[in-house]
Formats: structure tokens, sequence, C-alpha cells
């Protein structure tokens, strides 16, 4: 009996092996090309779960084969996410821009805790996704003294975007084509004598039914595909700059997926540059319509993936990353950021 198992968690263990080998190279070879994989790309942290598990099966197998699989699977689970564990002690007298992105959830009409989670934030630059009316009446009627520059353009439901300021703003003349929940804002921020792009971005999500995968992924696929052509577009519009560039937003989309690699290839991930841990921010349950996933019946848990973001130009250097204050409400974390210019 005790044989019987033996043979039967190594056998385990090897399966587990070539599943974690086999998608780390579909991932490198293919992105997110079919829809089965993007959602392994998306969830990719919990691949890792069973590797203590199954590291521990390898140690008392005392076989060569199994040493190795655990070592290059501990070397993978390192190689992708050991320095959001490393301890960044960035200090600098350098003056700082604080800046946050958050997601305040279209449904949500408790202006009052979206108001207190931004005071409690003490951001100078605010970029909101999911702006309804309701709240950018509050923005203007309540926080016109601490943010007097304010581009709002609010909409029912989930397209509103707006950007707050204490440091002049002003709209730029440009757009960017591609897929999106609300039209992305582009403005030139001043601060200390240089002009910063500022883009605010929400790319459509991709949305289905597990009960119905095979039926829908031709169009997960096309809605995956359409979220990547935005970010090329959007990794463009960066490169192209002549001033240093914050952009922030929720991008619907997870630090393994072939989106986000476009957009880390040409700028810094500031979580990943002075954040800690995998600082994941969706979803969270909300009051006016939860968003968590369901799966045979079941809620899935809260903050399973870290898909709002805020992203800059080499520029800057980020000194902190944290996620910011609840509001009680939203569907999301905000997340917050201290930058300092290194090159005007």
């Amino acid at each position: 009996m005790k044989r019987n198992f033996s043979s039967f968690s190594i056998f385990v263990a090897r399966l587990y092996f070539i599943f974690l080998f086999g998608w780390a190279i579909l991932r490198a070879l293919f992105g997110d090309r079919w829809a089965f994989l993007f959602l392994l790309n998306a969830f990719a942290p919990y691949l890792f779960a069973p590797l203590p598990i199954v590291s521990a099966i390898a140690l008392g197998a005392r076989r060569r084969d199994m040493w190795l699989g655990s070592a290059l699977s501990a070397m993978l689970a390192i190689f992708l996410y050991g320095e959001l564990f490393v301890p960044k002690s960035k200090t600098s007298n350098e003056p700082a821009l604080t800046v946050m992105t958050y997601n305040i959830l279209g449904l949500n009409e408790d202006t009052s805790a979206i108001v207190s989670a931004i005071r409690a934030a003490n951001a100078d630059v605010i970029a909101i996704q999911e702006l309804n009316p309701t709240a950018a009446r509050a923005f203007a009627e309540t926080l016109r003294d601490e943010y007097p520059y304010q581009i709002l353009n609010p909409q029912p439901g989930f397209a509103g975007m707006g950007l707050l300021s204490r440091y002049p703003l002003r709209a730029m003349n440009a757009t960017l084509p591609g897929k999106w929940t609300g039209a992305p804002i582009i403005a030139t921020l001043e601060w200390r004598g240089a002009t910063i792009a500022l883009v605010n971005v929400h790319p459509a999500p991709t949305i289905f039914r597990a009960s119905a995968y095979l039926a829908e992924s031709a169009r997960v696929e096309q809605t995956i595909r359409e979220r990547e052509r935005a970010m090329e577009t959007l990794a463009q519009f960066c490169a192209a700059q002549t001033t240093p560039v914050i952009l922030l937003g929720d991008f619907n989309t997870a630090e393994q997926s072939a989106a986000y690699q476009i957009l880390a290839r040409e700028l810094t991930d500031a979580w990943r540059a002075a954040g800690w841990g995998l600082g994941h921010t969706f979803p969270l349950p909300d009051h006016a319509g939860d968003t968590r996933w369901h799966f045979a019946g079941i809620t899935l848990p809260t903050r399973m993936m870290r898909i709002d973001f805020i992203f800059h130009s080499r520029d800057w250097q980020t000194v902190s990353a944290r996620i910011g204050p609840l509001d009680g409400k939203s569907d999301h974390h905000s997340v917050v950021a201290r930058l300092i210019l290194t090159r005007k």
C-alpha cells in the first residue's frame, strides 16, 4: 500500500512538472494565442501553489529527475515573481510626484466613501476609471480646493474617465484608436518646471462564462487580440512622446499576459520597481454588484490578480508603490506610487 501511494505521488508530481513546463513553453512561444492559454497566464501565480507539496514528494522520492524538476520549477517561480518579494529600500530627498489609479466602480454612488479614500491616499494626481455623473459632481463640488485641476468625462455605467490634479493640467488634442471601455484621457501636467504626459486608460475586458467556454472561445480570443492591438498603439504613443510619461489605469490584463508585456517592453511598472508582494487589486466584493468570478456555483476568493497598473517612462524612478485606501464599495483596489523625475 505504501509503495503504491509512493508510486502514485511520483506520477502526480511528474504530471505537475509536465504541466508547469508545458505552460511556460507555450507562454513563451505563443503569449495569449488561445483562450485557455490566456486564462492560464492570467492566473499564473496559482500554478505554483502545489510546488511546496510536489517538492516534498520529490525530496522523499530520492530521484534525480524529481529533484531537477523541483529545482527548475523553483527557478521559474523566482524568475517570474522573485523580485516582487525582495525588500526595496529606495529613499530620496528629491521632490516626488505621488500618483494614483482608482477604478471607483461605475455603479458606486457612495461619493463620501470615494472622496474619503482619495483624501486618505493624499496623491498629487489621480486617474479615475468608471467615473459616473454622481461622483463627477462630488469631485467638482467637494475636491475643487484640493484638486483645482480636473478633467472629467462622466458616463452612466462603466465608460466614464477622469483626472484630478493639484498641478496645472491641460487636455491634449490626441486620441488613441482601439477597443476601450472608456475613451482614454490624454493630458499634459506642469510640475516643477517640467511638462509631463499623462495617460489614463481603461481597455475593454474579456468576459466569458466558464460553462460556455467552447462556444465563446472565438469571441474571447477576439477581445484578447483587440486589447493587444490597443496596447501596441498605446506603447507606440508613449514611445513617441518627447516629455516624461505616466500611464495609469485599469488595464483588464494580468502581468503574465502578452498585452502587459507589450507595455513592459517600453515602460516601467511602478509596482515591479518598488512594490512588495503580488499586489493583487481585483476583484473585491462590492455592494453595487459583485464582480467576483463563480465556478460551478462557487464564488471564488477576492484579490486574485493584479490588473490596475501605474507605468512610467525611463525618465522616472519609482520611490514607493502601495495599495491605496479602500472605499468599501469599489471592486478594485487603488494603487499609489511616488515618483521622482530623473530626466526632464
